[in-house]
């Protein structure tokens, strides 16, 4: 800038005391915290009291919630209100432009009143397009084949709405595009050319009002352009123009301002060396050429502004270390920092932890303390970190410890709200009934924010649902009646608490029907149905007026509701007539997240959690800047070459030669610069104090940024030790760990510390205790009884009183008197969730009870009919259990055919049995159970078959005493046959027993045979041991001591006393 006329002004009001009399372009160059956007309102303050009207101030901030906060600040220090918005984002300013071009009939061609297109209709339409050409309906663009894969993915959408941005800003037409490809033989460049032509003729078929945000503010230059007149009496208007953050602005911005402002009354704020806008084109090289843009004589006056007022002299350094390796931007301006406050010693603190798990605890407890020891609110935090998977990282982190957050809002894709998707999901049902057969919808709507059952009351709702189906002798599964219960509400009536969910999702889906067949329906009105049926609107507007996680929750969900119904309103403005599934469409193809101007609540004592780039022009006492990691911040990544739209930039700035200067070393270096320019900013936002933490390990580095935060010492940076979270379950587990460690000492169990006082840290420690758990609000575990292992016994009874009969099943005895835990355990409930192989076993038995006869084709036939009752998925794994299943069908039937070759015919199935077993001592026995082949030989004696559906058998030998079948035998030989008509009359000395495994590898079924027990009465001495311990109060449990979880014997390993796992917390 050798032609700006410098004039170095050290404090803001002389600065002001200046701009009151201007007559060309001034750059107003300073650091952040040195006071810039006060300068701007003051000076604009101190023209309008000397009479400046209102309509001939133009204030232009880079982004919405910057001119929001300058508008209101201008308000309140300008006493005054004004008729129509002096503060002006760049698209809102050019917007208006086009808007009054329009009125004036300076364009012609739209019809409508323009407006803005926002990214994610923008995502959507492009979206459209690339799946039109890979289904064929449209003949698309040649791709170079090394982007084939990609085509198809969200990523090269990206590129694709980045490439377009930067032609749009640059002003290219098609064929330009095409053009440049050709010369620098950049096919993707070419075809690209060819999508932007499609695309454009598209967006003006249906929408030619809409203009995206860079190609409305080229499009407003150009209008200026083309009409001198229109120009004129704008600049005319405009006695005074004032920049916010002219650091920021693109290329296209600066073409606007340049229009408008050349030569005449000017005043740009900027900070050249923190940028957040950079990979959207920013460009703070144009600070260099301000004289050059803004007057035709080359010469502006540039002004300094060096009192720092907002970061302390840790912090400044630490900003100065950064900004001192990015190239000037502006001269010798605007980095030079004099702090006016002074600081703490560990206002500027750069800190490294063994894994993140202890550095988001060491934010947290820092958190805390803050807020409960010095007195500082929540709101006077901010977390800043890299990206928006970051933000939702640390505030989901931070709820779950307690913490309140703020985050910005449209941080994911406004269909992924928890609030909003339930809504969109019952809105497809009702126009595609086929939704409902996917098994996963049903359950995330009863999960859902207006089904609010849980896991448990969702599986409880299945069982009674297929309970009231088996009483009615229907087959249908938990998943196709819940599917019904849409066609046939009164299927959830009578069912409790488990339904209550269902039924309010019921009453929202009929009230949806019942608004679409009025014929009148519109999005609006259909999501209004839902909306007021669900009872929502009072119980979450209740909710958010409290305090903690909850209400925050309700005000989230509130927010987001809100927001669909602003983007239905804008799409039925927009496309006047569209129907409901169009919009459903609409919403649910935008991968974006949508911009919504929708009022949200104000946030109040809340930490705040936002990205560097949303964190620019805001301030906070105490930052953290989390996740300094080598590869993450820098990221060094290449950005916009998969299409190279910067390349293209470059060659239409610069010529074709400028390609061969485009060496990877000068990419990466020009990002790093951007990534400097962006921490840099981040680092300034601390008023007070500024943490920046990252993790040390063997698989994670901290990045260099750390050290220019704050250099390490010649032994280099050693991690910091994190103490717990301070919390009440905390506090109440360390008092108990220190009453009983010092009661251990004062009993000699444990040697007494040096200097320590037992008697007294015993004494505190309880007394603490108790006053936690007689408080108010009792604190849960301070009280002993709510202490595991300290409470007595609730019974001593035996399990089986004396005067029952003590029941033994067939399939029970081994396990019982294996391991009686074991078998006193699953008596209990407490068994596994039968997993798919105890499912699939269920259904083949089933099928083999109602078709014993069948072949295997017809097995297969009834296998497909009934497969939808085990709910699986459609795909290669259930593809692959079903062709199991088949298998096991075919060599079921294969055993029937060698049965009747062996002379056996069935005479019956799944055959129930009650048998009285006789004992020495008189204690009541019964032996019950279900029997699932008996078959009879010529001579009447009849052999018991237990199906298998496992993958292994036991070995012959085992199977000679195999306790369940020898139960079976004994059944028979007390008379079990006699009971059952089918067998009647046939002989109760068994000609043995047999396990048909269909189930095993091996391509005919695996039997094993259990010879006729004959007199021998091993069987019968099993039962008696079975039922004898039955009786008892306690069980045993066997197996080798520690031998437990996955490699051991053990199944119960958590409760069981000879695992590690199993001990009472009261053993050492």
């Amino acid at each position: 800038m050798d032609e700006t006329r410098y004039e170095a002004r050290s404090d803001a009001q002389d600065i002001v005391d200046q701009l009151q009399t201007i007559s060309g372009p001034v750059l107003v160059a300073g650091a952040p915290g040195t006071g810039k956007t006060n300068a701007l309102i003051n000076t604009a303050v101190a023209h309008l009291d000397a009479g400046l009207d209102p309509q001939s101030l133009l204030i232009i901030a880079p982004t919405r919630l910057t001119a929001a906060s300058i508008r209101d600040d201008l308000s309140r220090r300008a006493e005054r209100t004004f008729t129509e918005p002096v503060v002006r984002t760049w698209s809102a300013y050019a917007f208006d432009l086009i808007r009054r071009a329009r009125v004036e009939g300076l364009l012609p061609f739209l019809e409508r009143p323009p407006r803005l297109l926002s990214g994610p209709e923008q995502d959507t339409l492009i979206g459209n397009l690339l799946e039109g050409h890979a289904t064929g309906l449209t003949t698309g663009p040649q791709w170079p084949s090394e982007l084939e894969l990609a085509i198809e993915t969200r990523g090269f959408r990206k590129e694709i709405r980045e490439f377009f941005d930067r032609v749009s800003e640059l002003g290219l037409e098609p064929a330009d595009i095409e053009q440049r490809g050709e010369e620098a033989a950049r096919p993707e460049w070419v075809a690209a050319a060819h999508f932007y032509q499609e695309y454009r003729d598209l967006l003006d078929l249906g929408s030619a009002e809409a203009f995206d945000p860079a190609g409305l503010i080229t499009r407003a230059a150009e209008l200026l352009e083309e009409h001198p007149d229109f120009l004129h009496a704008e600049q005319d208007r405009l006695a005074l123009v004032l920049v916010d953050d002219l650091q920021e602005a693109t290329l296209s911005q600066h073409r606007l301002l340049a229009l408008l402002a050349k030569d005449r009354p000017m005043v740009a704020f900027a900070a050249p060396d923190s940028v957040v806008q950079g990979f959207r084109g920013a460009r703070t090289d144009e600070l260099h050429r301000f004289a050059q843009n803004y007057t035709s004589t080359t010469e502006a006056t540039l002004l300094e502004l060096a009192h720092g007022y907002r970061m302390p002299p840790q912090i400044t350094k630490a900003w100065e270390r950064i900004v001192q390796r990015v190239p000037l931007a502006a001269g010798l301006r605007g980095r030079t920092l004099e702090p006016r406050q002074a600081g703490n010693d560990d206002a500027c603190q750069a800190l490294a932890f063994e894994n993140s798990t202890l550095e988001e605890r060491f934010i947290a407890q820092r958190i805390v303390q803050l807020s409960l020891f010095e007195n500082r609110s929540l709101s006077d935090i901010a977390i800043v970190v890299r990206n928006g998977s970051q933000v939702r990282s640390y505030s989901r982190f931070l709820e779950g410890q307690g913490i309140a957050v703020q985050v910005p809002p449209a941080e994911i894709p406004l269909k992924d709200e928890g609030a909003v998707r339930p809504l969109l999901d019952l809105l497809e049902l009702a126009f595609n009934h086929s939704s409902a057969d996917d098994p996963l919808l049903m359950q995330n709507l009863l999960l859902s924010r207006y089904g609010m059952s849980t896991a448990l009351e969702i599986r409880r709702l299945r069982q009674l649902l297929r309970q009231h189906e088996a009483a009615q002798g229907g087959r249908r599964s938990s998943q196709e009646l819940l599917e019904t219960c849409l066609r046939e509400p009164e299927l959830a009536q009578d069912l409790g608490k488990p339904a209550f969910g269902l039924q309010r999702l019921l009453k929202m889906y009929g009230a949806l029907n019942a608004e679409l067949a009025s014929g009148t329906a519109t999005p609006e009105t259909a999501l209004w149905a839902m909306w007021e049926a669900s009872g929502r609107a009072q119980a979450w507007r209740e909710e958010a007026l409290g305090a903690g996680t909850s209400a925050r929750r309700a005000d989230h969900d509130l927010d987001a509701v809100l927001s669909l119904f602003q983007a239905a309103e804008r799409f039925v403005d927009q496309l006047p007539g569209a129907s409901v599934p169009q919009f459903i469409e609409h919403i649910l193809n935008q991968d974006l997240p949508m911009d919504s101007l929708a009022t949200r609540a104000a946030g109040g004592h809340m930490v705040t959690v936002l990205t560097t780039a949303a964190a620019a022009g805001k301030e906070w006492p105490i930052v953290f800047i989390p996740g300094l990691q080598e590869g993450s911040w820098p990221n060094l990544r290449l950005r916009g070459e998969l299409l190279g739209s910067n390349a293209l930039a470059d060659v239409v700035e610069h010529g074709i030669g400028f390609l061969a200067t485009r060496t990877p070393t000068h990419l990466v270096r020009q990002i790093r610069n951007d990534e400097l320019r962006s921490f840099s900013n981040a680092v300034s936002r601390a008023s007070e104090q500024l943490i920046c933490t990252a993790v040390d390990n063997e698989d994670s580095q901290p990045s260099s940024f750390l050290d220019l935060v704050d250099p390490p010492g010649p032994e280099g940076r050693a991690t910091t030790a994190v103490p717990r979270i301070r919390s009440l379950p905390t506090l109440v587990a360390q008092l108990r760990n220190t009453a009983e460690s010092s009661k251990a000492a004062l009993l000699g169990a444990i040697p007494v510390a040096e200097g320590s006082d037992p008697v007294g840290q015993y004494r505190d420690a309880v007394n603490v205790l108790a006053q936690l758990a007689t408080s108010q609000q009792p604190v849960r575990g301070a009280h002993p009884e709510q202490w595991w292992g300290l409470l007595p016994l609730s019974s001593t009874a035996p399990v089986v009183p004396e005067d029952q009969p003590r029941r033994v099943s067939p399939s029970k005895v081994e396990t019982l008197v294996k391991s009686p835990l074991n078998w006193f355990v699953q008596s209990a409930g407490g068994t596994a969730a039968h997993d798919f192989a105890a499912s699939l076993g269920t259904l083949i038995h089933s099928i083999a009870e109602e078709h014993p006869e069948a072949s295997g084709s017809e097995y297969q036939r009834i296998l497909e009919q009934r497969w939808p009752e085990l709910e699986k998925l459609d795909n290669w794994e259930g593809q692959r259990d079903f062709d199991r299943a088949t298998l096991m069908l075919k060599k079921f039937a294969q055993y029937c055919i060698a049965m009747r070759q062996e002379g056996r015919e069935l005479v019956a199935r799944e055959m129930p049995f009650q048998i009285e077993v006789p004992t020495p001592d008189g204690t009541q026995v019964q032996l019950r159970g279900i029997i699932d082949r008996v078959e009879a030989d010529a001579n009447g004696r009849v052999t018991v078959v237990d199906l298998k559906t496992g993958s292994m058998a036991p070995s012959k030998s085992d199977t000679l005493e195999h306790p369940q079948l020898g139960v079976y035998q004994t059944a028979i030989q007390l008379g079990a046959l006699q009971e059952n008509p089918d067998t009647a009359g046939l002989s109760d000395q068994p000609a043995g027993a047999s396990l048909v495994y269909v189930g095993t590898s091996t391509k005919s079924p695996t039997i094993r045979e259990q010879p006729s027990l004959a007199e021998d009465d091993w069987a019968k001495t099993l039962i008696l041991e079975a039922a004898s311990l039955m009786g008892h109060s306690e069980f045993i449990t066997r197996h080798v001591a520690g031998s437990s979880g996955i490699l051991g014997n053990c199944t119960l390993p958590e409760i069981c006393p000879l695992c590690a796992e199993g001990r009472q917390v009261t053993e050492p």
